[in-house]
């Protein structure tokens, strides 16, 4: 883990598991994880491996960082459009670590990657930073961790004229995210639930000042 300039921590390859650790605590009661357990809490357990293939991912091809050592919040970014091979989704844990919680929660979120792929490639098919994944540690939550590791971040895409785009499947989320300068400009509906995909774009703004100012987070992404 190396502080950046911005203030954040930049995590490396041995931070996987703790950063996969702190996103499983942050998703393990989100709506869409209950979705793709299908309610078996006793795969729930297992989520920390699961999203130590994503924290990989990140980690090794993407941008993550955190707002201390203690990673209270931790976020991922990816250039886009993203281009990871199949041998770098296999060095990452692919598809072992993603089968912990069973094939079927596999093929679920299988599904809902190409879904979030179809959503990207027919709303904003254009060079951006992702914003892949944003949590904040339960105990941590209610205090302005989530801006901490976020506006930064959007502070240095401002100064270097990069718009943003992420999904979110949570409304609070979604009015947490206009209030860092986020749209929405597209919604989809996941199958055979009553989930929504909200897809949001940050265009550049020159007002925007960043730094480590604070704003309230309503929930972890």
């Amino acid at each position: 883990m190396i502080q950046s300039d911005n203030g954040l921590y930049r995590l490396e390859k041995t931070d996987i598991k703790h950063l996969a650790r702190v996103a499983a605590e942050a998703f393990r009661d989100d709506p869409l994880t209950v979705y793709l357990l299908q309610g078996d809490t006793q795969k729930a357990k297992r989520l920390p491996i699961v999203f130590e293939y994503y924290a990989a991912l990140g980690i090794k091809y993407g941008q993550a960082y955190a707002s201390s050592p203690d990673m209270e919040a931790v976020s991922i970014w990816f250039d886009t459009p993203v281009r990871i091979s199949l041998w770098q989704f296999i060095s990452c844990g692919f598809p072992l670590k993603n089968l912990w919680c069973g094939f079927n929660y596999f093929q679920r979120d299988m599904q809902l990657n190409n879904l979030c792929d179809k959503m990207r490639d027919q709303l904003y098919p254009f060079s951006n930073k992702y914003l892949a994944l944003l949590a904040v540690a339960p105990k941590y939550r209610m205090q302005g961790f989530a801006s901490k590791v976020i506006r930064p971040i959007l502070a240095e895409l401002d100064r270097s004229n990069v718009t943003s785009y992420l999904e979110t499947q949570n409304l609070q989320n979604v009015n947490m995210y206009r209030r860092w300068g986020y749209e929405e400009i597209g919604q989809f509906n996941l199958p055979l639930s009553n989930i929504s995909l909200h897809a949001m774009l940050r265009k550049i703004r020159k007002d925007y000042h960043g730094g480590n100012s604070s704003s309230i987070s309503l929930q972890a992404e």
